[in-house]
């Protein structure tokens, strides 16, 4: 046998357990080197519906349209509404009127206490001076005696003046009362006046929409998609032994795989709950289920989710579509 292909045979197996070797210490000591082409684009996706029942009249934007927080989506016919609000502000109206009415009679009932206390004390100090004793015999008798019943009388009107003031006083109060709750009633009927058109409640992307005009509307219920594209994430899959050094707040490094290494985005690890999503309840415990494969000769790692938060993302030159792949690689502090 040729003595270069006796060799070669013998450096096989060095080569194999070279191998063997260099592919243990890459496993052992991946966690040195966080990194994973397991990863995609997630955002938060929230469900658009309207405050208010009816049926669709207009329809501002389209599938997959890019729109600005406040920008008008969609809009539910407004005729009741807006007959609500007005019939709501002509009687909030009215009562702040009713107010003006009440406090003009109580400064009228005011000015006529002023007078009829005037004629009382005119009323008391003629009748001190008709009724002494040194002027009696001047003063014909039945005229004191009318004095007196005069002032009988003013003390009683007067009385009656500060009771119709008190009871004025009470309305006042009732009237302010009324017109803060016409108010608030009308303030509710603008808002719903204004829910009738939904407006986008952030910058972000519109998907799943299938309507049209004249699709009825019922208050609450989801009719398609917003995604908010104000925060976009990555779900990288990593390796749990490449966590060991990962702590939440770590720089990451993001290959977007639709720009071929031509654009690398910035990101930090948002939290450690890696599992989170994967758990498992008994329904009567309430306690984790481990699911387990015992029929396992070698206890294969597992691969947990980590959330991390794009910081610079670039949505005009750059932009991202959910579910996009890409390469994740960690600078740990350790």
């Amino acid at each position: 046998m040729n003595f270069h292909v006796i060799k070669r045979l013998n450096n096989f197996p060095f080569l194999v357990f070279s191998l063997i070797a260099i592919a243990g210490a890459i496993y052992f000591f991946s966690y040195l080197f966080p990194f994973t082409n397991n990863a995609f684009v997630v955002a938060n996706i929230s469900p658009v519906a309207a405050d208010v029942s009816g049926f669709i009249t207009d329809i501002y934007v389209k599938n997959g349209q890019v729109v600005k927080k406040g920008a008008p989506l969609f809009k539910v016919y407004a005729a009741p509404y807006e007959q609500s609000y007005n019939q709501a502000r002509a009687l909030y109206l009215e009562a702040e009127a009713n107010i003006e009415v009440i406090q003009k009679q109580t400064q009228k009932n005011l000015d006529l206490l002023h007078e009829v206390q005037e004629n009382y004390a005119k009323a008391n100090y003629e009748y001190s001076l008709k009724s002494n004793r040194l002027v009696t015999k001047a003063v014909p008798k039945l005229d004191v005696e009318e004095l007196n019943y005069d002032r009988r009388a003013l003390a009683n009107k007067v009385s009656a003046l500060r009771n119709q003031l008190a009871i004025d006083d009470s309305q006042i109060k009732q009237q302010r009362q009324k017109v803060l709750a016409l108010k608030a009633a009308m303030n509710l009927a603008k808002i719903n006046l204004d829910l009738t058109t939904v407006k986008a409640f952030s910058d972000g992307i519109v998907d799943n929409l299938y309507l049209s005009v004249g699709t009825p509307i019922i208050q609450h219920q989801p009719l398609f998609s917003f995604i908010d594209t104000n925060s976009l994430y990555i779900q990288a899959n990593f390796n749990e032994i490449d966590l060991r050094n990962v702590h939440p707040n770590d720089k990451v490094f993001i290959f977007p795989r639709m720009y071929l290494w031509s654009k690398v985005y910035h990101g930090v690890v948002v939290g450690k709950t890696w599992s989170a999503s994967r758990q498992m309840t008994n329904s009567k415990s309430q306690m984790q289920i481990v699911t387990e494969n015992e029929n396992n000769w070698v206890m294969l790692p597992q691969r947990l989710p980590l959330q991390i938060k794009i910081t610079d993302y670039d949505d005009e030159h750059y932009p991202l579509s959910i579910g996009s792949s890409a390469y994740v690689y960690i600078q740990t502090k350790d």
